[in-house]
C-alpha cells in the first residue's frame, strides 16, 4: 500500500483529495489543526489516520508519523485571501513552515512532493492571452511572491531524483468553499434577493469545479512522468459578466446586478485566463462539470 501525508487535509481541497486517494487503496495520513473537530468530514474512508497539528508544529509532528511514506502533499497556509495575502510577516512564516514541511517529507522518504501553487505567483495579468506555465512570474502580493520562492526553494530541494508537482490553481469553486469567495458571496446574495455590486464584469474568467480539480490532480499524481508547474482551469473562459447572469438566472434571483459600481483597480483589469493544454494532454484530462451543474451544487449546499 503506498502512504500518503496532505496537510490541511479538512480543506476545500484537502477532504476530497482524501475521499479519491484512500478509495483507489492509498493510506493517508491527513495531518488537521488542533482546533479541527468536524471529523464527519472523514466518516467512511479507509486507512485513513487523523494528526493534530498546526503548521508552526510541523517539525515535530511529521517526524512522528510511523511509516515511511510514498508521497507528501502540502496544502496547508495562512492568510490567502484580503489584506492578509501583503502581510509580509505571515507570509514569510507561511513560507518558512511549508519549507519545513517539505523537508520533513523527504526525511519520511517521499519520492513525490506535491504543493499548491497559485494564479498569484503569474502576478496581475492585464493581456487577454491565456497565461502559459512557461510565462514569466511577477508576483504584486506577499502572498504570490512567498508561493514563488517556496516552489523554487522545492525545485532545488528536490533536484536528486525527487518528484515536485506544482499544481497552480486559478478559480476552484464548489460547495463549502469560503464564504469570501466571489461565487459563494453572489449566490448567497442572489439567493436573499440582495443588490450585487460588480465590477463591468468586461475581464475574462476561467471557473473549475473542485471535483474536476481533485480528478486532475489524482491524475498528476498516477501519472509517473508528471513534474513540475501545470495550469489548473477548465480551458474555457468567458467575459465574467456571462457568469454572474448565469448564476442570476438559475438562482431565479431579483437581485439588481450592478456593473461598474465596483472600479477596476488603477493597474487596469486583470483576466484569470490559464492554458491548461499540458494537463489535459499528459493524463487525457478535460472537466466533466459544467458551470450550471455546478451552481446547482453550490446552491444546493447553502440551502442546506
Amino acid at each position: 500500500m503506498k502512504r500518503v501525508i496532505i496537510t490541511a487535509a479538512n480543506s476545500f481541497i484537502g477532504h476530497k483529495l482524501c475521499q479519491i486517494l484512500t478509495a483507489s487503496g492509498y493510506g493517508v495520513y491527513a495531518i488537521v489543526r488542533k482546533s479541527f473537530t468536524k471529523t464527519q468530514l472523514f466518516h467512511g474512508m479507509q486507512n485513513l489516520h487523523i494528526i493534530y497539528g498546526d503548521m508552526c508544529d510541523y517539525g515535530s509532528v511529521l517526524q512522528k508519523i510511523p511509516d515511511p511514506c510514498d508521497i507528501g502533499i502540502a496544502l496547508a497556509w495562512n492568510g490567502t485571501r484580503g489584506q492578509a495575502r501583503n502581510n509580509a510577516a505571515l507570509q514569510a512564516e507561511n513560507y518558512n513552515y511549508s519549507l519545513k514541511c517539505i523537508e520533513c517529507f523527504l526525511a519520511q522518504g517521499c519520492q513525490t512532493i506535491m504543493t499548491a501553487g497559485s494564479q498569484a505567483e503569474y502576478g496581475p495579468t492585464t493581456k487577454i492571452e491565456k497565461i502559459k506555465e512557461t510565462d514569466p512570474c511577477n508576483p504584486n502580493t506577499e502572498y504570490g511572491k512567498a508561493k514563488l520562492k517556496l516552489y523554487r526553494d522545492a525545485v532545488q530541494m528536490c533536484a536528486s531524483g525527487i518528484r515536485l508537482i506544482e499544481p497552480r490553481f486559478f478559480s476552484l469553486y464548489g460547495p463549502y468553499d469560503s464564504q469570501e469567495t466571489m461565487i459563494i458571496s453572489m449566490i448567497r446574495n442572489m439567493m436573499q434577493d440582495k443588490p450585487c455590486m460588480l465590477t463591468e464584469c468586461i475581464q475574462k474568467w476561467d471557473f473549475l469545479y473542485i471535483d474536476d480539480a481533485i480528478e486532475a490532480l489524482y491524475g498528476l499524481i498516477c501519472y509517473e512522468n508528471a513534474e513540475g508547474v501545470y495550469n489548473f482551469g477548465s480551458g474555457t473562459s468567458y467575459e465574467l459578466k456571462k457568469y454572474v447572469e448565469t448564476m442570476h438566472r438559475i438562482t431565479n434571483s431579483k437581485s439588481v446586478l450592478e456593473y461598474g459600481a465596483v472600479p477596476y483597480p488603477e493597474t487596469g483589469i486583470v483576466h484569470t485566463n490559464p492554458s491548461v493544454e499540458r494537463l489535459q494532454n499528459e493524463i487525457n484530462w478535460k472537466p466533466k462539470t459544467s458551470f450550471e451543474e455546478g451552481i446547482y451544487r453550490v446552491m444546493l449546499a447553502q440551502s442546506l
